[in-house]
């Protein structure tokens, strides 16, 4: 019977089948890591919203783009989880998110 992708091989370990998962589906990666960014980034708003009126979206930005530069960072460290381009489109989001937080604050205020 001809399946349209190798089932995983369950009996080397969690890592290698994740590796196996993600070598099949490479978009998991990626939708892995913008889940995270967009749980911290409208959890964090929705939050601040609720109990002070008003939100901060730079921090905020600031916060989910470190959170999801962490678990890239692991995932980069094994060959196959997500590729390089992706890396670095998170590093340039982080660098990206720190200017406009930065330009969005008065001098006196960072």
């Amino acid at each position: 019977m001809a399946y349209l992708y190798d089932l995983p091989n369950a009996t080397t370990g969690a890592d290698a089948l994740a590796l196996q998962l993600f070598d099949s589906f490479h978009f998991i990666g990626v939708l892995l890591l913008l889940f995270t960014f967009l749980v911290v980034f409208i959890g964090g708003i929705t939050r601040q919203s609720i109990r002070s009126g008003t939100a901060d979206y730079s921090a905020w930005a600031v916060i989910a783009s470190i959170a999801t530069l962490l678990p890239a960072l692991l995932f980069s460290v094994t060959s196959g989880f997500i590729q390089l381009d992706w890396l670095i489109t998170i590093i340039a989001l982080n660098i990206l998110c720190a200017t406009w937080f930065f330009l969005d604050r008065k001098p006196s205020e960072v």
